[in-house]
């Protein structure tokens, strides 16, 4: 089995996502994941386009990184940030596996967005735009349901009420909400 993982780690150094500017390099923190790795592999390599583009038109940003580590590993999921790798939960059935990948790829993408409002904290911001990514991505009922796992982790954060603020609102104000914060930004 080590051989195995060797294997895995030496073909998954970098995986692109079809053409994709953007790289993510995959690695089990153990042998024991290795199969939960592949399976996020093959959802970068045949979605992380898709992911990026709709990231990217909905939020009106673009990605500033190329090249994202990433562990899967058996714990709660976390962006990372520059060097630092991304951590994803190795036991997420496979939709889950996909929006949290992209939850975790929206952190790093809000990065960028050094002013926010003082009552508007990190998850709040992601969730002015992360609902419509799933939507556009995947559809709504894909959105709805991932709203719904979020709703239950308990615990870290309070993402129940996060998302009832967020979703308190239309799709375009959530849009106007994130574009000030975006312009409060450029200094536009």
């Amino acid at each position: 089995m080590k051989i195995g993982l060797m294997i895995l780690l030496i073909s998954a150094a970098y995986v692109p996502a079809q053409d994709s500017r953007i790289r993510l390099s995959f690695t089990p923190e153990s042998e024991k994941f290795a199969e939960a790795t592949k399976v996020y592999q093959d959802i970068w390599k045949a979605e992380g386009r898709t992911m990026i583009e709709a990231m990217e038109a909905v939020s009106g940003l673009r990605f500033l990184e190329t090249d994202i580590p990433v562990i899967v590993f058996e714990g709660a999921s976390s962006s990372g940030f520059r060097e630092k790798p991304m951590m994803l939960r190795a036991s997420y059935p496979e939709d889950v596996k996909k929006a949290t990948l992209i939850h975790e790829l929206g952190h790093r993408l809000i990065s960028q967005l050094k002013n926010r409002p003082p009552d508007i904290d990190e998850h709040r911001v992601l969730f002015l735009y992360l609902y419509d990514v799933w939507t556009k991505a995947y559809g709504q009922g894909f959105a709805d349901r991932m709203v719904e796992v979020e709703k239950k982790r308990k615990g870290i954060y309070d993402y129940e009420t996060a998302w009832n603020w967020a979703l308190s609102m239309s799709g375009p104000e959530r849009a106007a909400k994130f574009r000030e914060i975006v312009t409060s930004n450029s200094g536009k």
